[in-house]
């Protein structure tokens, strides 16, 4: 079996989105009002693990922990499928947007210029 190296790879954070029917529960307004705040203007909760460029997909695979009974979140998406990368940089870190055929993936990194030149690169030409 053969396996093909990646062309890029970056410590990131996925932003992975709540359900639409998922309502914070009150007791956490009252316990801990400022993490509550953010979780509520992202709609989500930030992922911390690797994005990887490699075999035409761009991959996210979250950083295993110890104690998880739960497997840890995954995700692909064909390179063919990406309309569009946009990055915002902010105070200490940058934000990426990737648009693709089904939605849209936010992603935050820190010094990610390289890797998304990379993945732009890796890009098919329309």
């Amino acid at each position: 079996m053969t396996e093909t190296a990646a062309v890029a790879s970056i410590p990131a954070a996925w932003l992975k989105p709540f359900p639409d029917s998922y309502k914070i529960p009150f007791w956490r307004w009252i316990v801990l009002p400022a993490t509550t705040i953010m979780l509520n203007r992202n709609r989500g909760v930030w992922v911390s693990g690797t994005l990887v460029v490699a075999d035409g997909k761009l991959g996210f695979t979250q950083t295993r922990l110890t104690k998880s009974r739960t497997p840890p979140d995954s995700w692909t998406i064909p390179l063919a499928e990406i309309a569009d990368i946009a990055v915002e940089n902010r105070m200490a870190s940058e934000r990426i947007d990737i648009r693709y055929s089904r939605g849209t993936v936010k992603l935050m990194s820190v010094r990610s210029a390289d890797f998304v030149a990379q993945l732009r690169q890796a890009l098919p030409v329309s």
